[in-house]
């Protein structure tokens, strides 16, 4: 249909409409918003990762925006009953989704492990303005930290080292046995250790007999997982670097 016609059709209608109103006494219709731009979204995963101090809650979420509109507020806000929070990220848009992590600090007393209700909220602009949200019931799961020392000292001829592990876990985690392995050349060896929660760094020295091999002072390689249980589910934090074994 012939746009120009559609257009003066419509403004007579309106005129009509407006001499009717006015003669009836009515008030005008509320102005009718077009609904949002469907490649507007926020999805966020149900899991969440707070730090051993309870000081921040890392959110995972996936989000896009039309290409050509500008964002003006892209965040999380992360709340329980003791403590609440709010973080941003900085989505651009392209259309395309894009993943991120984003830190949430607590605004007063620490965040706990166990559960927390998630709101993700984009709000963007191009002559108008639109908005989308996704509200969660997340868990809030505990990061382990786990780190070894950059020395080991030889001990028993070569038949053991020693070295220091530190950990950190959030309060109401439970450690479980944990191992340190040191390797070099033919020699290699575990040690067992059970991480400490209690938001604080926690560390304890490790002795890592070998189980083939002798040790000799120079570089070996270093390697740990450090577990941890939390609402009945297994956590764990890893690290590995080359370090130094020296003798004592």
């Amino acid at each position: 249909m012939d746009r120009r016609i559609i257009t003066q059709r419509v403004r007579g209608f309106a005129l009509v409409s407006v001499v009717a109103l006015l003669v009836a006494g009515a008030a005008l219709p509320a102005e009718v918003h077009p609904p949002a731009p469907t490649r507007l979204e926020v999805v966020l995963h149900t899991a969440t990762g707070l730090d051993p101090d309870g000081q921040t809650v890392f959110v995972n979420l996936i989000a896009r925006c039309p290409e050509g509109w500008t964002v003006l507020e892209s965040s999380v806000t992360v709340s329980q009953p003791q403590a609440s929070g709010k973080g941003s990220f900085p989505l651009t848009c392209t259309g395309l989704f894009r993943s991120f992590t984003v830190p949430v600090p607590t605004s007063g007393a620490p965040f706990e492990l166990g559960e927390a209700q998630a709101t993700g909220f984009v709000l963007v602009k191009r002559g108008r303005t639109a908005q989308t949200q996704d509200s969660q019931r997340v868990s809030v799961d505990p990061i382990v930290f786990v780190d070894l020392a950059d020395t080991a000292q030889l001990e028993a001829g070569g038949g053991a080292v020693s070295l220091d592990v530190t950990t950190a876990c959030a309060v109401g985690a439970n450690g479980q046995e944990s191992y340190v392995n040191v390797s070099q050349g033919q020699a290699s060896g575990n040690g067992n250790y059970v991480p400490v929660c209690n938001g604080q760094n926690h560390t304890e020295t490790v002795r890592v007999p070998a189980s083939q091999g002798l040790y000799q002072p120079g570089t070996a390689r270093g390697f740990t997982f450090a577990f941890v249980e939390a609402g009945g589910n297994s956590f764990s934090g890893i690290a590995e670097r080359d370090l130094q074994i020296v003798v004592g």
